[in-house]
């Protein structure tokens, strides 16, 4: 099975270009750290994945050749478009006094 499939299969996608995981489900739409266990934990927990199949998410993440970077570590675009696969968080900008 292709990579692009088992993570499909598991709503979830990589981002190409900035080479992190996204988990596409609606209830999270957020970019995930690249550790294995902690996908795995995440499919577990929000998504009640059982550990047979994210056994498939996890030996993918750990053959792969490129790593992935962990979501405060990927590069910005400046001016790119919206991802849909992200859910757009809107804050109040804070200052320090």
């Amino acid at each position: 099975m292709s990579e692009v499939a088992i993570l499909s299969r598991f709503n979830l996608s990589i981002d190409l270009q900035a080479q992190v995981l996204i988990c596409c489900h609606d209830t999270c739409r957020i970019a995930l750290l690249p550790s294995p266990a902690q996908v795995s934990e995440h499919l577990r927990k929000k998504h009640n994945i059982p550990a047979a199949e994210r056994r498939l998410v996890t030996d993918l993440l750990k053959a792969r050749t490129s790593p992935l970077q962990s979501p405060s570590e990927a590069p910005i675009r400046d001016g790119s478009a919206y991802d849909p696969n992200l859910r757009l968080l809107k804050f109040l900008p804070t200052f320090k006094c």
